[in-house]
């Protein structure tokens, strides 16, 4: 917990003299084989995704919506756990659950239903030792207004669309 709290007040100090917005790194998926994905970053690190056999994939990897939830997920368990090193705090037990409800129709059909979710539910198991829930509570809404993920699902966007010449 020492090394975390040591790496995030280092980071803290040199946030503190930028002044806004700074380029993440990007993502690249290439369709592979069928519906299979490989996502990969400028490092060369990589995941995959796929879509059930009902839709024609193979199933042997996570959908992109499923990957979005956990994207959620780990952002928040993450954050969670760097918020309770940098206050000292130490914590028995993160996990983090995210569900969600969506309807499939807008996703094949011009219905005008939206193929976005319509709710994202998350849930933080958080267990310590000697910290009171109140406290653990202000860690969790602390984390909620943080997270970079999770802010990404519950603000409006502007989302740039382009396509590559030819």
């Amino acid at each position: 917990m020492k090394k975390i709290q040591e790496a995030i007040i280092n980071v803290e100090k040199i946030f503190e003299n930028k002044s806004g917005p700074e380029p993440d790194i990007g993502a690249k998926a290439v369709v592979e084989n069928g519906l299979m994905c490989r996502i990969q970053s400028p490092d060369g690190k990589f995941i995959k995704t796929d879509m059930s056999e009902i839709l024609g994939g193979t199933a042997t990897a996570n959908s992109p919506g499923w990957l979005s939830r956990a994207a959620i997920a780990s952002c928040d368990a993450t954050l969670l756990a760097m918020r309770a090193a940098r206050e000292g705090i130490v914590l028995d037990k993160i996990e983090v659950k995210v569900d969600a409800c969506s309807d499939g129709r807008g996703m094949f059909l011009d219905i005008g239903v939206s193929p976005a979710s319509s709710e994202i539910r998350v849930l933080f198991n958080v267990r310590a030792t000697n910290v009171s829930r109140v406290k653990i509570k202000e860690l969790v809404d602390w984390v909620v207004a943080h997270s970079p993920v999770g802010n990404d699902s519950t603000r409006a966007i502007k989302m740039i669309i382009d396509i590559e010449p030819e």
